[in-house]
């Protein structure tokens, strides 16, 4: 009993594939993408690997993968050089009653 559930679990996993692939022709013949494959990501081996060889690269930084490019970013504005701080007033008069709910840059907020 335990066999033809097996054999039979195989065929419905053959018959699932083959379906995805009958769509992903559909699916190109209309003009469409079809569904992208996926590798498997490998984390699992890295998971693996990490914990027979004892502690290596355990967040300390070093030891693990290279960093992607562009994954190092700094901000633009830390070399600036502030020189004067100038204050805008709004160019018409404020309504009776408003208050101000945005940002002093002369540290009264």
């Amino acid at each position: 009993m335990l066999g033809r559930i097996e054999q039979l679990l195989e065929e419905q996993h053959r018959h699932a594939e083959l379906i995805q692939q009958l769509r992903d022709e559909i699916a190109v013949l209309k003009g469409e993408k079809a569904r992208p494959k996926f590798k498997p990501s490998g984390m699992e081996q890295e998971t693996e690997s990490e914990t027979s060889d004892g502690d290596a690269g355990a967040g300390d930084g070093t030891g693990g993968p290279p960093k992607r490019p562009g994954s190092a970013k700094r901000r633009k504005t830390a070399q600036l050089t502030i020189h004067e701080t100038v204050g805008v007033s709004p160019g018409v008069a404020l309504p009776a009653g408003s208050r101000f709910k945005g940002y002093r840059g002369d540290g009264a907020g």
